[in-house]
């Protein structure tokens, strides 16, 4: 075989078994999950393909306008206007990639390409720390993922969680060990960052907090010189820029047809009335307005002061007019709340500085440990029977992969969240402890102190790592809540650094290094 075509076909093939084992157990798991919001995803990426699916319509069949559509037979404009409040909450980046991955295939193609994407970053990730790592290496570290941690569940889960994951990876290859990346991959892993950033909002926040400190951190104590760290950071700029101007023009472009302005669900407010000082600032300020006074109320929200407000998931998207918020409001009202929000965010900060605070440490620390999976192990059962829910896309997702019996109960995922708990939480603690080790045995301090690449770029990564978790705890357990999944989608990073140390840093291998280059020196 000549060498060329060798160097290519060898990495695809480990890419390959790798993305295998992660279906594999999406499989053993029974199939793909899917959640309330890849209906709204679905929707938004068909809208997205409308009109290519329409001008397209005499080659590939189908509708060719919308009156011809059954999908837009119930899109009224009053219902549109209303969904226009809270769109922005939601990417219509990923809706595109679950609508062309999904609608055009079912979730076993977006399934098998998200995990192809996954064993794609950790791949050059682990060529680049161990150059020469072997098949068995690589079958050892993806079948440790595969087995030990939430990423294959988050493969073949038809949400945008999977990709804050992916991004951290890529982020890590471009940032610390690009040199020893090829320019084909370097463009591969870019893409997916893009990706990642795009197809999330808290994704953007997270990884640029966490690589501002992570980059401080090599500089400082790592002795990593800055010049180094530009390249991967000019990465994560150009992310976070495309994001933004692909954002601005989806939102320009529906306010040029409509006359809407896209908004988001009121998250922070959501959190601070459930966590208590929200709430007891509102109906401290809204005595007299909600119950109907002639004086305007200074809050949209005063209207809704004597629900009990304890529950975000409530607040937001409950319909019960003895609970709901958000979700009972108008169109006009919900554009008042969020244009409030900033307003009344500060507000409540000021009035209880330390309950705000404390809630908010309260909620971190809970969503740092919340490390097994919930959402992913979801029963389709309720949006296959629920009126509301059963006539949806979300149904047809499901159906798509196979019937799920005459009662709507055979396709219950296998797996159970105490089950993970248990699993996924007892590897995840038995990773650190690995990382903990390692880096303190003295042949990996040595290392350290003599500037050896492969132990310094796989400690820059493991810090990488470690921020990512620290940060994505701080910004989704403080501005949402304390919810499994939103730690679990990224909590395979720490068996994935866990397994990455082990590879790169090979205690006989390193103790020759460490001696050969002391005796040079």
């Amino acid at each position: 075989m000549p060498a060329t075509l060798q160097r290519i076909l060898h990495p695809a093939a480990r890419i390959l078994a790798g993305a295998l084992l992660l279906v594999c157990v999406v499989a053993v798991d029974g199939r793909p999950v899917v959640f309330a919001d890849s209906n709204i995803y679905y929707w938004m990426g068909q809208m997205q393909l409308r009109p290519a699916r329409y001008a397209l319509a005499p080659l590939i069949g189908g509708p060719a306008r919308a009156s011809e559509d059954p999908d837009a037979a119930d899109e009224a404009p009053a219902e549109m206007h209303l969904r226009r409040t809270e769109m922005a909450a939601r990417s219509p980046w990923f809706g595109t990639w679950l609508y062309v991955t999904a609608g055009w295939g079912d979730l076993w193609w977006m399934t098998g390409l998200q995990a192809l994407a996954a064993s794609f970053a950790i791949h050059a990730l682990w060529r680049a720390l161990a150059p020469g790592g072997r098949w068995g290496a690589w079958l050892g570290l993806m079948s440790g993922l595969a087995a030990g941690s939430t990423l294959p569940f988050f493969a073949g889960f038809a949400m945008p969680d999977v990709w804050a994951g992916i991004a951290a990876v890529s982020l890590a290859a471009l940032l610390f060990v690009r040199a020893r990346v090829g320019p084909v991959s370097q463009a591969a892993l870019g893409g997916l960052l893009v990706a990642g950033v795009a197809f999330h909002p808290t994704n953007g926040i997270v990884l640029a907090g966490a690589t501002a400190l992570s980059a401080l951190a090599a500089v400082r104590w790592l002795g990593r010189p800055a010049r180094d760290l530009v390249s991967g950071g000019a990465w994560l700029t150009a992310a976070l820029i495309v994001t933004a101007v692909l954002n601005g023009a989806y939102a320009g472009a529906i306010r040029a047809a409509t006359g809407d302005t896209i908004r988001s669900p009121p998250f922070l407010a959501a959190r601070l009335l459930a966590d208590g000082p929200g709430r007891r600032y509102l109906r401290a300020h809204c005595d007299g307005s909600a119950a109907g006074t002639r004086s305007a109320p200074r809050w949209a929200l005063c209207r809704f002061s004597r629900l009990p407000l304890t529950d975000s998931q409530d607040i937001l998207w409950s319909g019960d007019p003895a609970r709901g918020v958000f979700g009972r409001a108008t169109a006009e009202e919900r554009a008042r709340i969020d244009a409030e929000q900033p307003a009344f965010v500060m507000q409540v900060l000021l009035s209880d500085p330390v309950g705000v605070i404390a809630a908010a440490t309260g909620n971190v620390a809970r969503t740092l440990v919340s490390v097994q999976l919930d959402d992913p192990l979801r029963d389709p059962h309720f949006y296959l029977t629920d009126p509301d829910w059963r006539d949806t896309f979300i149904a047809d997702l499901v159906h798509h992969l196979g019937v799920c019996g005459r009662d709507e109960t055979g396709c219950r995922p296998r797996f159970a969240e105490a089950q993970s708990a248990m699993w996924h939480g007892g590897l995840f603690a038995f990773a650190l402890a690995v990382i903990g080790w390692r880096l303190s045995r003295p042949d990996w301090r040595r290392g350290l102190r003599r500037g050896l690449a492969p132990v310094r770029d796989a400690t820059s990564v493991v810090g990488l790592f470690a921020l990512v978790l620290l940060v994505n705890a701080g910004v989704t357990g403080a501005l949402s809540g304390p919810f499994a999944r939103y730690q679990a989608r990224i909590a395979w990073l720490a068996p994935l650094a866990a397994l990455l140390v082990v590879s790169a840093g090979d205690v006989r291998r390193l103790r020759k290094d460490v001696g050969g280059r002391a005796s040079r020196d």
